[in-house]
Protein backbone atom coordinates (compact mmCIF):
# COMPACT_ATOMS: atom_id res chain seq x y z
CA UNK A 1 0.00 0.00 0.00
CA UNK A 2 1.40 3.02 -1.01
CA UNK A 3 1.74 6.31 1.59
CA UNK A 4 -1.12 8.32 -0.24
CA UNK A 5 -3.29 5.13 0.53
CA UNK A 6 -1.96 4.49 4.05
CA UNK A 7 -2.40 8.38 4.77
CA UNK A 8 -5.83 8.03 2.99
CA UNK A 9 -6.76 5.14 5.43
CA UNK A 10 -5.58 6.71 8.81
CA UNK A 11 -7.86 10.13 8.46
CA UNK A 12 -10.73 7.50 7.61
CA UNK A 13 -9.88 4.99 11.00
CA UNK A 14 -10.02 8.68 13.17
CA UNK A 15 -13.09 9.27 11.53
CA UNK A 16 -14.26 6.13 12.13
CA UNK A 17 -13.80 6.25 15.87
CA UNK A 18 -15.12 9.74 16.30
CA UNK A 19 -18.63 9.12 14.87
CA UNK A 20 -18.64 5.86 16.83
CA UNK A 21 -18.54 8.25 20.03
CA UNK A 22 -20.71 10.66 18.75
CA UNK A 23 -23.39 8.28 19.34
CA UNK A 24 -23.23 8.04 22.64
CA UNK A 25 -22.82 11.27 23.51
CA UNK A 26 -26.63 11.98 21.95
CA UNK A 27 -28.35 9.12 23.62
CA UNK A 28 -26.94 10.46 26.50
CA UNK A 29 -27.85 13.51 25.79
CA UNK A 30 -31.24 12.43 24.64
CA UNK A 31 -32.37 10.87 28.21
CA UNK A 32 -33.31 14.54 29.53
CA UNK A 33 -34.53 16.04 26.01
CA UNK A 34 -35.52 15.15 22.59
CA UNK A 35 -33.94 13.91 19.10
CA UNK A 36 -34.90 17.36 17.45
CA UNK A 37 -33.26 18.96 19.55
CA UNK A 38 -30.11 16.89 19.84
CA UNK A 39 -30.13 16.97 15.90
CA UNK A 40 -30.28 20.67 15.15
CA UNK A 41 -27.27 21.74 18.22
CA UNK A 42 -25.53 19.10 16.79
CA UNK A 43 -25.17 20.44 13.27
CA UNK A 44 -25.24 24.17 14.31
CA UNK A 45 -21.95 23.33 16.61
CA UNK A 46 -20.73 20.87 13.39
CA UNK A 47 -20.96 23.86 11.37
CA UNK A 48 -19.58 26.41 13.16
CA UNK A 49 -16.56 24.42 13.68
CA UNK A 50 -15.81 23.75 10.25
CA UNK A 51 -15.89 27.60 9.28
CA UNK A 52 -13.73 28.62 11.85
CA UNK A 53 -11.43 25.39 10.56
CA UNK A 54 -12.45 26.91 6.60
CA UNK A 55 -11.65 29.93 7.59
CA UNK A 56 -7.98 29.25 8.80
CA UNK A 57 -6.85 26.94 6.70
CA UNK A 58 -8.05 29.71 3.85
CA UNK A 59 -10.23 27.53 1.98
CA UNK A 60 -13.76 29.10 2.70
CA UNK A 61 -12.48 32.44 0.41
CA UNK A 62 -11.83 30.09 -2.15
CA UNK A 63 -15.67 29.73 -2.69
CA UNK A 64 -17.00 29.30 -6.12
CA UNK A 65 -20.66 28.74 -6.43
CA UNK A 66 -20.40 28.01 -10.09
CA UNK A 67 -17.95 25.20 -9.49
CA UNK A 68 -18.87 21.60 -10.13
CA UNK A 69 -17.28 20.88 -6.63
CA UNK A 70 -19.60 23.31 -4.99
CA UNK A 71 -22.57 21.60 -6.16
CA UNK A 72 -21.26 17.85 -5.26
CA UNK A 73 -20.40 19.06 -2.30
CA UNK A 74 -23.86 20.48 -1.58
CA UNK A 75 -25.65 17.36 -2.88
CA UNK A 76 -23.55 15.28 -0.59
CA UNK A 77 -24.89 17.65 2.63
CA UNK A 78 -28.21 17.25 1.09
CA UNK A 79 -28.31 13.63 0.64
CA UNK A 80 -25.98 12.20 3.70
CA UNK A 81 -25.58 14.98 6.49
CA UNK A 82 -29.09 16.22 6.36
CA UNK A 83 -31.17 13.48 5.86
CA UNK A 84 -28.90 10.74 6.42
CA UNK A 85 -28.66 12.21 9.61
CA UNK A 86 -32.33 12.66 10.34
CA UNK A 87 -33.18 9.29 9.70
CA UNK A 88 -30.24 7.98 11.50
CA UNK A 89 -30.88 9.87 15.06
CA UNK A 90 -34.52 8.90 14.66
CA UNK A 91 -33.36 5.28 14.23
CA UNK A 92 -30.63 6.01 18.04
CA UNK A 93 -33.87 7.04 19.63
CA UNK A 94 -36.28 4.10 18.01
CA UNK A 95 -33.63 1.20 18.60
CA UNK A 96 -30.78 2.03 20.66
CA UNK A 97 -27.22 3.54 19.30
CA UNK A 98 -25.41 0.61 19.04
CA UNK A 99 -27.70 -1.16 16.75
CA UNK A 100 -28.89 2.23 14.61
CA UNK A 101 -24.98 2.69 14.18
CA UNK A 102 -24.30 -1.06 12.77
CA UNK A 103 -27.33 -0.51 10.27
CA UNK A 104 -26.60 2.61 9.29
CA UNK A 105 -22.92 1.32 8.67
CA UNK A 106 -24.22 -1.05 5.89
CA UNK A 107 -24.21 1.81 3.48
CA UNK A 108 -20.91 0.60 1.97
CA UNK A 109 -22.70 -1.92 -0.11
CA UNK A 110 -24.14 0.46 -2.04
CA UNK A 111 -21.11 3.19 -2.24
CA UNK A 112 -18.94 -0.05 -3.39
CA UNK A 113 -21.43 -0.66 -6.12
CA UNK A 114 -21.55 3.18 -7.28
CA UNK A 115 -17.93 3.57 -7.04
CA UNK A 116 -17.74 1.21 -9.46
CA UNK A 117 -20.54 2.14 -11.18
CA UNK A 118 -20.00 5.90 -11.76
CA UNK A 119 -16.36 6.56 -10.48
CA UNK A 120 -15.04 3.67 -12.43
CA UNK A 121 -13.27 1.97 -9.31
CA UNK A 122 -12.38 -2.08 -9.28
CA UNK A 123 -14.55 -4.15 -7.48
CA UNK A 124 -12.43 -6.57 -6.01
CA UNK A 125 -13.25 -10.32 -4.28
CA UNK A 126 -12.48 -9.02 -0.94
CA UNK A 127 -14.83 -6.62 -1.62
CA UNK A 128 -17.24 -8.89 -2.85
CA UNK A 129 -16.28 -10.92 0.75
CA UNK A 130 -16.37 -7.90 3.02
CA UNK A 131 -19.83 -7.23 1.38
CA UNK A 132 -21.29 -10.95 2.12
CA UNK A 133 -20.19 -10.29 6.21
CA UNK A 134 -21.67 -6.80 6.24
CA UNK A 135 -25.00 -8.14 5.30
CA UNK A 136 -25.22 -11.30 7.77
CA UNK A 137 -24.58 -9.01 10.26
CA UNK A 138 -27.19 -6.97 9.60
CA UNK A 139 -29.80 -10.08 9.58
CA UNK A 140 -28.43 -11.05 12.91
CA UNK A 141 -28.55 -7.57 14.05
CA UNK A 142 -32.15 -7.82 13.04
CA UNK A 143 -33.05 -10.77 15.10
CA UNK A 144 -34.01 -7.94 17.97
CA UNK A 145 -36.58 -8.53 20.71
CA UNK A 146 -37.72 -5.10 22.70
CA UNK A 147 -39.21 -4.60 26.28
CA UNK A 148 -42.82 -6.85 27.29
CA UNK A 149 -42.00 -9.69 25.11
CA UNK A 150 -43.03 -7.68 21.63
CA UNK A 151 -41.38 -8.50 18.53
CA UNK A 152 -41.96 -5.83 16.18
CA UNK A 153 -41.88 -5.81 12.57
CA UNK A 154 -38.23 -6.27 11.24
CA UNK A 155 -38.80 -3.70 8.65
CA UNK A 156 -40.75 -1.30 10.67
CA UNK A 157 -38.22 -1.16 13.46
CA UNK A 158 -35.49 -0.69 11.36
CA UNK A 159 -37.28 1.53 9.01
CA UNK A 160 -35.31 4.96 10.38
CA UNK A 161 -31.64 3.00 10.32
CA UNK A 162 -32.15 1.86 7.02
CA UNK A 163 -33.19 4.84 5.05
CA UNK A 164 -30.04 6.21 6.92
CA UNK A 165 -27.72 3.73 5.42
CA UNK A 166 -28.94 4.06 1.72
CA UNK A 167 -28.62 8.45 2.36
CA UNK A 168 -24.94 7.90 3.56
CA UNK A 169 -24.07 4.93 0.69
CA UNK A 170 -24.29 7.71 -2.03
CA UNK A 171 -23.20 10.57 0.00
CA UNK A 172 -19.34 9.59 -0.51
CA UNK A 173 -20.15 9.83 -4.41
CA UNK A 174 -21.25 12.89 -4.32
CA UNK A 175 -17.85 13.86 -1.54
CA UNK A 176 -15.63 12.19 -4.22
CA UNK A 177 -16.99 13.88 -7.04
CA UNK A 178 -16.23 17.12 -5.45
CA UNK A 179 -12.71 16.42 -4.22
CA UNK A 180 -12.27 15.50 -7.73
CA UNK A 181 -13.41 18.82 -9.13
CA UNK A 182 -11.52 21.46 -6.56
CA UNK A 183 -9.49 19.32 -3.86
CA UNK A 184 -10.56 21.81 -1.09
CA UNK A 185 -11.57 18.88 1.74
CA UNK A 186 -12.13 21.83 4.42
CA UNK A 187 -14.35 23.50 2.19
CA UNK A 188 -16.35 20.32 1.25
CA UNK A 189 -16.91 19.60 4.36
CA UNK A 190 -18.18 22.98 5.53
CA UNK A 191 -20.44 23.12 2.37
CA UNK A 192 -21.65 19.83 3.25
CA UNK A 193 -22.43 20.43 6.85
CA UNK A 194 -23.51 23.83 5.93
CA UNK A 195 -26.57 22.13 3.49
CA UNK A 196 -27.48 19.84 6.12
CA UNK A 197 -28.20 22.61 8.55
CA UNK A 198 -30.01 24.24 6.38
CA UNK A 199 -32.15 21.35 4.69
CA UNK A 200 -32.81 20.63 8.63
CA UNK A 201 -34.48 24.00 9.33
CA UNK A 202 -37.24 23.27 6.04
CA UNK A 203 -37.16 19.45 4.97
CA UNK A 204 -36.59 18.69 7.88
CA UNK A 205 -40.26 19.50 9.35
CA UNK A 206 -41.47 16.80 7.23
CA UNK A 207 -39.77 14.48 9.78
CA UNK A 208 -40.48 16.53 13.29
CA UNK A 209 -37.28 17.92 12.96
CA UNK A 210 -38.02 21.76 13.54
CA UNK A 211 -36.51 24.41 15.56
CA UNK A 212 -38.76 25.10 18.72
CA UNK A 213 -37.62 27.78 21.96
CA UNK A 214 -37.66 25.36 24.78
CA UNK A 215 -35.31 25.01 27.59
CA UNK A 216 -32.17 22.58 27.46
CA UNK A 217 -30.74 21.00 30.45
CA UNK A 218 -27.27 21.93 30.80
CA UNK A 219 -26.02 18.63 30.73
CA UNK A 220 -27.55 17.70 27.40
CA UNK A 221 -26.40 21.08 26.11
CA UNK A 222 -23.06 19.86 26.80
CA UNK A 223 -23.09 16.93 25.37
CA UNK A 224 -24.92 17.70 22.16
CA UNK A 225 -22.39 20.19 21.63
CA UNK A 226 -19.79 17.68 21.95
CA UNK A 227 -21.31 15.00 19.64
CA UNK A 228 -21.08 18.33 17.48
CA UNK A 229 -17.84 18.45 17.76
CA UNK A 230 -17.53 15.08 17.35
CA UNK A 231 -19.50 14.92 13.65
CA UNK A 232 -17.62 18.16 12.44
CA UNK A 233 -13.91 16.40 13.04
CA UNK A 234 -15.73 13.13 11.74
CA UNK A 235 -17.06 14.43 8.71
CA UNK A 236 -13.54 16.49 7.66
CA UNK A 237 -11.27 13.36 7.69
CA UNK A 238 -13.83 11.74 5.52
CA UNK A 239 -12.82 14.52 2.75
CA UNK A 240 -9.33 14.25 3.81
CA UNK A 241 -9.52 10.72 3.65
CA UNK A 242 -10.69 10.96 -0.01
CA UNK A 243 -8.20 13.33 -0.96
CA UNK A 244 -5.60 10.55 -0.78
CA UNK A 245 -7.71 7.13 -1.55
CA UNK A 246 -10.47 5.77 -3.54
CA UNK A 247 -13.92 6.12 -2.40
CA UNK A 248 -14.00 1.86 -2.83
CA UNK A 249 -11.38 1.48 -0.02
CA UNK A 250 -11.61 4.55 2.63
CA UNK A 251 -15.72 4.45 2.84
CA UNK A 252 -15.55 1.09 3.97
CA UNK A 253 -13.03 1.88 6.41
CA UNK A 254 -14.47 5.04 8.46
CA UNK A 255 -17.69 2.82 8.79
CA UNK A 256 -15.88 1.08 11.79
CA UNK A 257 -17.79 3.08 14.38
CA UNK A 258 -20.29 0.34 15.12
CA UNK A 259 -17.19 -1.84 16.54
CA UNK A 260 -16.49 1.78 18.88
CA UNK A 261 -20.15 2.71 19.84
CA UNK A 262 -20.82 -1.26 21.40
CA UNK A 263 -17.51 -1.43 23.28
CA UNK A 264 -18.42 1.86 25.08
CA UNK A 265 -22.28 1.60 24.99
CA UNK A 266 -21.42 -0.78 27.79
CA UNK A 267 -19.81 1.41 29.78
CA UNK A 268 -21.31 4.37 28.98
CA UNK A 269 -25.02 3.73 28.96
CA UNK A 270 -26.11 1.17 31.31
CA UNK A 271 -29.68 1.84 32.65
CA UNK A 272 -30.06 4.03 29.15
CA UNK A 273 -29.65 1.28 26.47
CA UNK A 274 -29.38 -2.55 26.54
CA UNK A 275 -26.40 -3.67 24.73
CA UNK A 276 -26.71 -7.67 24.68
CA UNK A 277 -24.05 -10.08 23.11
CA UNK A 278 -26.05 -10.46 20.15
CA UNK A 279 -25.49 -7.00 19.38
CA UNK A 280 -21.67 -7.67 19.70
CA UNK A 281 -21.73 -10.19 17.34
CA UNK A 282 -23.48 -8.36 14.42
CA UNK A 283 -20.71 -5.70 14.86
CA UNK A 284 -18.25 -8.24 14.68
CA UNK A 285 -19.46 -9.42 11.08
CA UNK A 286 -19.66 -5.44 9.91
CA UNK A 287 -16.86 -5.07 11.06
CA UNK A 288 -15.02 -8.16 10.01
CA UNK A 289 -16.51 -7.09 6.44
CA UNK A 290 -15.42 -3.49 6.67
CA UNK A 291 -11.62 -5.15 7.44
CA UNK A 292 -12.04 -7.37 4.54
CA UNK A 293 -13.30 -4.35 2.09
CA UNK A 294 -10.20 -2.46 3.13
CA UNK A 295 -8.11 -5.50 1.40
CA UNK A 296 -9.41 -5.33 -1.89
Amino acid sequence: MTGDLQTGVFYALVSGALWGIGPLLLKRGMTLSNVSTATLIEQYVSVMVLLLISAFRGELFLLDFSGRGFWAFVAAGTVGASFGKIFYYKGIDRVGASKSTSVKNSSPLLTVLLAVILLGEELTLAAAVGSILIVIGILVLSRVEVKGGERPSRISYFFYPLMAALCFGINPIFKKIGINASSLPTLGATISQSTALVVMLTAGRFLKIKPKWERIPTQSLILFSLSGVTEALGSLFTFFALVYAPAVLVTPIWRVSPLVTFVLARFTLRGVEVVTLRDGVAASFIVGGIFVLSQG
